[in-house]
């Protein structure tokens, strides 16, 4: 039972770390290349509690995609050593590794708290 939770708890730190990176990496891509999409949806009906939500996930996030990074990492290596738990194919693995590595690059190269400011 232990272990299956373990499994499981790793299963979802794999997919909240995938589905916030994407997320940030989105929208710091938005950003980055000035698309007016906050423009855009500031017109719609609750839109600019919208866009604050969109900042807010982007500044939170700086902190918590490596907290995530860090735990998920910590977790693969885990269940791969200990439990022998190869179920999931090594691509997944590779992709939550790759992408916040990807998104901190990006974030660094380009100077990102002048451009979130």
């Amino acid at each position: 039972m232990k272990t299956g939770l373990i499994v499981k708890l790793k299963n979802i730190f794999t997919c909240i770390t995938l589905i916030w990176s994407s997320v940030m990496l989105a929208v710091y891509l938005v950003v980055l290349f000035e698309i007016p999409l906050f423009a855009w949806i500031s017109y719609l009906p609750l839109g600019e509690a919208f866009c604050e939500l969109l900042s807010f996930l982007m500044l939170f996030g700086i902190w918590i995609v490596p907290v995530l990074y860090i735990t998920t990492v910590f977790l693969m290596i885990f269940v791969r050593k200990k439990i022998k738990e190869d179920s999931q194919s090594k691509r997944l693995f590779l992709f939550v590794i790759i992408l916040p590595l990807c998104l901190a690059a990006l974030m660094l190269a380009t100077n990102f708290m002048e451009l979130l400011a």
